[in-house]
């Protein structure tokens, strides 16, 4: 078995960028924001605008992207970092490769002087919560319903990125 690599992506990889993003919004529609058919309709220049956006990070086994995860600077958000678009493809999950697509996106935050990264969270998400645990973030106590299911909801957890 090879060793899974993980590798930020640039514009030119936007192709990458789209194949998992399109890959998380079908398997797991109730846990991004995101619809799937109009994503897909993206055409490559907003593909690759979105690509450079922030930073896009993807795991590679071989040359089979396998995971990604996303970190940005919202507006909204006081600076903070934030974690979004975590996904790993379900046969291979339960390997660490999340923890190691967060810890990249953490250390983007902290090359690029940002001293908090926070994520939204769906309650309820166990696996996901667990890892984020491990990592070191907590709840805030900051919560919204879902946009697309008002019975959800989900919730702020964050992170200094000096914290272990």
């Amino acid at each position: 078995m090879n060793p899974v690599v993980i590798r930020r992506l640039g514009g030119e990889d936007w192709p990458t960028w789209r194949r998992l993003r399109l890959a998380a919004l079908a398997d797991a529609p109730g846990v991004f924001h995101g619809d799937l058919d109009e994503e897909r309709a993206y055409d490559e220049a907003r593909w690759r605008a979105w690509t450079e956006d922030g930073v896009k990070v993807a795991a590679f086994d071989a040359d089979m992207p396998v995971g990604v995860a996303a970190g940005r600077v919202p507006a909204d958000r006081a600076g903070a970092v934030e974690l979004f678009g975590m996904w790993v493809r379900p046969e291979v999950r339960g390997g660490r490769i999340a923890e190691r697509l967060a810890l990249e996106v953490v250390a983007w935050a902290r090359e690029t002087e940002r001293s908090r990264v926070e994520l939204w969270v769906v309650s309820g998400n166990e696996s996901a919560e667990r890892v984020y645990r491990r990592l070191g973030f907590h709840d805030t106590g900051e919560y919204e319903l879902h946009p697309f299911d008002p019975g959800l909801r989900k919730y702020v957890m964050a992170k200094g990125v000096g914290e272990r």
